[in-house]
């Protein structure tokens, strides 16, 4: 354990493109959608304060780390999310892009900062960040699935 620049940066990737959405928000938000059982939203939030704080602390033991698959898939994970962030943004900041399936994908822009905490608790080998990087893909799958069954 120990702080290091690397383990500040990995979550900071996820986040970018989501400080951006606060300057540039959707258009077309629904005025009201129903929410989940509060546990999904417990969850999701548990595991998203964890996964962003896990890495900082961690950060030593990933700055230690060779390069491996799960660090590879990490990338490929990032990379589909900020496509699927250019495709909200080319789509002039519809809301329900959001949420939309990509290649077949449901949910893609909740499923791959999932993956990529996955694949990040994976790579250091790290049950400390592998259980709150599952909560947190439970509750933000659920919450996006919902949405998403409510506006198509």
């Amino acid at each position: 354990m120990g702080l290091h620049i690397k383990g500040l940066i990995i979550p900071l990737l996820v986040l970018l493109p989501n400080l951006i959405f606060i300057f540039f928000p959707p258009r077309n938000t629904p005025d009201s959608l129903a929410s989940t059982p509060l546990i999904f939203t417990l969850l999701e939030r548990a595991g998203q304060i964890t996964c962003f704080m896990m890495p900082i602390l961690l950060g030593r033991k990933l700055a230690e780390q060779p390069i491996g698959p799960s660090a590879v898939l990490m990338a490929v994970c990032l990379l589909i999310y900020y496509v699927c962030w250019g495709r909200f943004f080319w789509n002039e900041r519809e809301f329900a892009v959001l949420f939309t399936p990509w290649l077949g994908i449901p949910v893609p822009m909740a499923v791959f900062p999932a993956i990529y905490f996955m694949m990040l608790g994976f790579w250091l080998e790290s049950w400390l960040l592998l259980i709150p990087a599952f909560l947190f893909a439970v509750g933000h799958l659920v919450n996006s699935w919902n949405v998403y069954t409510q506006i198509r």
